[in-house]
Parts: C-alpha cells; structure tokens; sequence
C-alpha cells in the first residue's frame, strides 16, 4: 500500500509507535496496581480500564487530547478540567518513542528485520519505564521476548549460536551477582536482569555477546554510580541492559 511513498510510511510508523508508546506509559503506571505489586494498589485498575484519566482531578481526558505528542500541545501541557500541568515526560517519551521506530525503520532496508527491532525497541522502553518507577522488570514480557528472540532473531542466523549466547549471557549475569552478593554479603539478586540479558542473548547470538556486556556495564556504571554516591542504594539496570541491547542491534 505504501511501498511507492516512502513519507507515508515513515509517517505511518511515526504514529504506530507513539502510539504504542503513549500506551506503554500508561501500563507502566497501572500494570503495577493490577498485579498487585504496591502496598495499597487501587482497586479495579488495569490497563484496560478504566479509561485514561487525569492524575489529579480523575476526569476521563477527551479522546483528542489522547493523540501522541499532539494532544499536549492541543491543552497547552494543562488538564482541561483541573487545569493542573501534565506531566512533560508523556509528549517526550511519545516523540522518543514515534522518532525511535522511523530511525529502526529507515536503518534496516529489510520489513521483516526491522519489525522484530521495532518489537524489541519498544517492549525494551517499555521495560526500562517500568523498572525505573518500580524497580521490577515483569516476567510476562521478558519471558515472551526470549523466546520469540530464540525462534525468530534476524540478528543471529544460526540457532546454536542463539542457544549459546542466551546460556553464556546468563550464567555471566547470575555469577555476576553471586560473586557481588557474597562480597557485599546481601541479596543483590535480580531476576528480571538476568532475564532481560538472557533475552539479549539469544537475539543478539554468542558473537555480540561480548559487546552487548560491555556496553552494557559502561552505561549501568555511568549513572548507578553517581546515584550511589548521593546515597541511593539501588539504581535499576534495565535502562543500561536496553541500551546495550540496542545499541548492539544497530551494530549487528
């Protein structure tokens, strides 16, 4: 349908993946609540319902104002009942989310390969959104995402190669944090990391494996370190194991 206007189908996957994008804000927030993971988690608050609302005053925001990126500008950053400010980091994340899928889109020639990395980039935004507000990254998407990456990664031709780099990833994350564990004589175990590398690991293959820890162990060191020296005790490492991730996609 699109393959005579290349602009309508970079404008096309603009809007899919702000949209989807917009939407992965809102899980992150609510999947907390319906999977019972907060201390007083609100009743009846999924994903799916109810519809989305303001976070102060509660009233269901006009399906206009939904639009990515768009709606922001349409209230002037304001809810157009309360009038109070909506957050900015929303139009942000639905701008990097939309400009994100265009560049995968415009970089892999091929639809099949840049589909899959479509996929990857936003289930990986999605991952690190949640995991900086809840320090959690939730088996029911990275389970799916390894496997699908040990069935069908375009990035790793050879399927023992994909076994391969999904096993070493994961025995070098869980002795990781054995080792740190024992040194720091406490539980520094994280299941979702280990997942979420393993994950890696079979899509990316045993021969990126090297430079997807790299990456990925500069980036985390970047910001958990001065995190930990004004005294936080925990920094989320999904943020730095998606960056590695597709940082080594575009190397592949």
């Amino acid at each position: 349908m699109f393959q005579d206007f290349p602009v309508l189908q970079i404008i096309f996957v603009f809007i899919v993946c702000a949209t989807i994008t917009s939407f992965c804000c809102l899980a992150a927030e609510r999947l907390p609540h319906q999977l019972g993971w907060r201390d007083n988690p609100r009743k009846k608050f999924t994903i799916c319902s109810p519809p989305s609302q303001c976070n102060y005053c509660g009233k269901r925001i006009k399906f206009l104002y939904l639009l990515p990126v768009i709606g922001f500008f349409l209230t002037k950053g304001r809810c157009s009942h309360c009038h109070r400010p909506i957050p900015r980091r929303y139009p942000v994340l639905e701008l990097a989310g939309g400009c994100g899928g265009v560049c995968i889109f415009i970089y892999f020639g091929s639809m099949y390969t840049a589909l899959w990395a479509i996929v990857i980039f936003l289930s990986l935004l999605f991952l690190s959104l949640i995991d900086i507000y809840e320090h959690w990254l939730p088996a029911i998407v990275t389970y799916p995402l390894f496997w699908l990456g040990l069935a069908f990664s375009p990035f790793c031709i050879l399927p023992e190669m994909r076994i391969l780099g999904a096993m070493l990833s994961f025995f070098v994350m869980y002795f990781s944090m054995l080792i740190t564990g024992l040194v720091k004589k406490e539980d520094v175990f994280a299941g979702g990391d280990i997942a979420l590398a393993t994950a890696a690991g079979a899509w990316l293959g045993l021969e990126m494996l090297h430079l997807f820890l790299l990456i990925t162990s500069l980036s985390f060191i970047s910001y958990a370190l001065p995190l930990r020296l004004k005294g936080m005790r925990y920094s989320p490492m999904g943020p730095a194991l998606a960056l590695g991730f597709m940082a080594c996609l575009f190397l592949v």
